[in-house]
């Protein structure tokens, strides 16, 4: 590896690289201009040929070819060699198996090549027009849609596919490529009918495709490619590209929740937008921006009614992905971990795509008066206790006290301790040493709750599953057709119903419910950003109520078999109704599995 620095920095001209960015005079025999780093009118920023090196006599940065690309892209070292490799033409040594490199070639190649039959199909047929001009309804420039690359996937079985056997890819390989999927009928292409927008790596590698539906009966308005070798949504930033410099250069990364969303924040001049594409933030994106050594990550959650609602949970779950990485960078594994996150909420029933093009001022404003994100969940959950009586303090703390506890820096932790205790009037001593003591069970929690006083043999698994769902999107239980007698657990029922008449599951519930909700919400599963949740919840509450069915069919069958005389006809006849509720139920049941796992076919394959 060290052979392969100093290769690379011989064959790459320092003065040209830096002119690219850098407008250079020649003074003597080096070169000068104005400081990338800080502000100057006087130029004190020099490039010296000979040594191969870069020197600013006002702030004092200095480096080679590979520091400039560290400081100014935010790269790894050895990301900055692979790049600059790549522009001198030198291949890297390397102890990775020369077959697995190759066909990461090969995969990268299909890509490419299957974005340009995405582009020709958007210039070139006349549905692609069509989507051409949708885009320029919503309004996304000409010079927008090259910049991003955005192209049209034909509504065809097999298009694509047969174009990159023509240019002699192999169906193991363009599946490999997550662009291609399989099924009883033979392979077929993964995006029909689609407009196209290509997810890069941070250098501008095509890794994988995003596709929007163009009718509304698609399945999934939005569908990745399936998760790849080269492609791991969890740890991708959409954009991360295009934003790469402006967010070097303000310190700060704007994230929203959708390609469209950065894409029309790029266009109205927020060049540091990146999307986390339908997660609030991993904790793997997070170490990404970290290793960019930028003070501000800010997340802007859209306006609308699910953006609202969820708010207060996302936060949560930003919190948790940050608290680990932080964890992991003080065990060594990472850098310092110092980004500093924040939230802010856009307006009721916008998103950051209207509101950049519809109001960029005030977009700014929002995102210059983002909260820290713990701040921002302390607030949140502040905000829906009743701080002026005990019983509301004790729920507040019940909910606020984990998250404090879970941060990994001792002085933010302090500072936040200090903020309870003004909250609560508690002293900051006795809150020290809950926190200390919820941070244990909290460890104890994490591998494997269960819920507050109900054993595994008073409720079956499809109950508490189906508890957990609705505790942790309680907005969902006023859409479902569960009925409270279709639980068996008493506290349940109740939970249920206050949840149905638009509860909160901690703040407004008694405390014994309240202890339920919160151990139901630990015990919830981890959704992935895309998942239809409403859809997940009909098939758990088909599927319980399939089972109540099957147990009152049983019951009754029972009395028909004891039954005599005219008791028979009646039961007889009420067996009969069963039969066709159950019937009809696990027909519902089986068209919502089939098409959910249709869809999630499409997004995880």
């Amino acid at each position: 590896m060290p052979g392969d620095f100093d290769t690379v920095k011989e064959r790459v001209d320092i003065v040209q690289l830096i002119s690219e960015r850098v407008p250079l005079k020649k003074s003597g025999r080096a070169y000068s201009g104005l400081c990338p780093f800080h502000s100057e009118k006087t130029p004190s920023f020099t490039v010296d040929p000979d040594r191969r090196t870069y020197h600013c006599f006002g702030c004092g940065r200095h480096g080679d070819i590979f520091t400039w690309l560290e400081e100014l892209d935010g790269l790894e070292p050895v990301e900055a060699l692979k790049v600059l490799a790549d522009r001198a033409g030198v291949e890297l040594t390397s102890r990775r198996d020369p077959a697995e490199q190759e066909r990461e070639k090969r995969l990268f190649a299909a890509n490419d090549t299957a974005h340009f039959y995405f582009r020709q199909a958007l210039r070139g047929t006349d549905r692609g027009k069509e989507v051409a001009q949708y885009m320029s309804d919503r309004g996304i420039r000409p010079e927008t849609v090259e910049k991003f690359g955005l192209g049209y996937a034909p509504d065809s079985w097999d298009g694509l596919l047969g174009y990159l056997r023509k240019k002699g890819y192999s169906d193991d390989e363009v599946v490999a490529a997550g662009l291609v999927g399989r099924s009883d009928r033979g392979p077929f292409d993964w995006f029909r009918d689609r407009l196209i927008v290509p997810i890069k790596d941070g250098r501008a590698r095509i890794i994988a495709f995003g596709g929007r539906a163009m009718r509304s009966d698609q399945r999934g308005k939005y569908v990745n490619s399936q998760g790849t070798v080269l492609f791991n949504k969890g740890a991708t930033l959409y954009a991360l590209d295009a934003a790469r410099a402006a967010i070097r250069k303000e310190r700060t990364a704007v994230i929203v929740e959708g390609y469209f969303d950065a894409i029309a924040l790029h266009q109205a001049g927020f060049e540091n937008a990146v999307a986390s594409m339908g997660t609030a933030l991993t904790e793997d994106q997070y170490l990404v921006l970290e290793g960019m050594r930028i003070d501000h990550a800010i997340v802007a959650f859209d306006g609308d009614a699910a953006g609202q609602l969820s708010a207060e949970r996302r936060g949560i779950e930003i919190v948790r992905a940050v608290h680990r990485a932080k964890q992991r960078a003080r065990a060594g594994e990472v850098g310092k971990g110092v980004v500093s996150v924040e939230i802010t909420v856009l307006p009721k029933d916008t998103d950051p795509d209207d509101l950049a093009r519809r109001d960029p001022d005030s977009l700014r404003r929002l995102l210059k008066s983002a909260k820290p994100v713990v701040e921002f969940v302390l607030d949140a959950i502040a905000a829906r206790s009743d701080l002026n009586g005990a019983d509301g303090r004790r729920r507040f703390l019940a909910d606020a006290l984990p998250i404090v506890a879970g941060e990994p820096d001792a002085l933010a932790r302090e500072l936040y301790l200090g903020t309870l205790s003004k909250l609560t009037g508690l002293e900051q001593e006795f809150l020290r040493r809950e926190a200390t003591a919820s941070a244990r069970r909290g460890q104890f929690a994490a591998r494997g709750p269960v819920l507050a006083g109900t054993s595994a043999k008073q409720t079956t698994p499809a109950e508490r599953y189906l508890m957990a769902l609705l505790t942790r999107f309680p907005e969902e239980a006023a859409r479902t057709e569960l009925d409270p007698g279709d639980l068996d657990d008493p506290d349940h029922r109740a939970l249920f119903q206050l949840l149905k008449a638009g509860k909160h599951p901690t703040s407004d519930l008694p405390a014994h419910l309240a202890a339920k909700a919160a151990a139901a919400g630990a015990f919830a599963p981890e959704l992935e950003g895309e998942v239809d949740v409403a859809e997940a919840i009909e098939i758990a509450v088909l599927g319980l109520r399939e089972r109540n069915l099957r147990r009152r069919m049983k019951v009754a069958q029972g009395q028909l078999a004891r039954a005599n005389g005219g008791d028979a006809g009646a039961v007889d006849g009420e067996v009969a109704q069963l039969a066709n509720e159950l019937s009809e139920l696990m027909h519902r049941r089986e068209r919502h599995t089939v098409l959910h796992a249709a869809d999630a076919d499409e997004r995880n394959e």
